[in-house]
């Protein structure tokens, strides 16, 4: 079965028990543009727009009895990071060298691409993102 796609992205749901820190890193640090939030049973969700693509701050109430599990792909099978294209990537290390959030794997230029680079950060819940992008 082929899908029949409403929108051209994808909407990324991160369930969490530390709202605060996680409005600070994605509204704050990173200025992602907030769509608004959406209350449900049991829940809400923040949205922010991120290219064609959403990106969703999942709180439930219970809160979920397991936390987080930080350290990406190497800490547990699963989805495990989320990947940005940006421009001027060494000034996001940059930025991220100057705040106390964490690079968990230090900018690395492409060997076959001169030029391009990536980085992995995690968020305050200790979800990692791979930042790709021009130097």
């Amino acid at each position: 079965m082929q899908l029949d796609l409403l929108s051209p992205g994808i909407e990324v749901g991160l369930v969490t028990t530390n709202l605060d820190a996680m409005v600070a890193f994605y509204e704050g640090f990173l200025e992602l543009e907030p769509q608004g939030v959406i209350d449900f049973p049991g829940g809400s969700q923040r949205r922010y727009s991120l290219g064609g693509s959403v990106l969703k701050l999942v709180t439930y109430e219970p809160a979920p009895p397991a936390p987080a599990a930080p350290g990406g792909g190497r800490a547990q099978a699963g989805i495990r990071y989320f990947t940005i294209g940006v421009s001027n990537l060494r000034g996001m290390a940059d930025a991220f060298a100057a705040s106390d959030y964490q690079v968990v794997e230090p900018l690395t230029e492409f060997a076959p691409v001169p030029g391009m680079g990536w980085m992995f950060v995690a968020d305050p819940d200790g979800n990692w993102i791979e930042l790709f992008g021009t130097l």
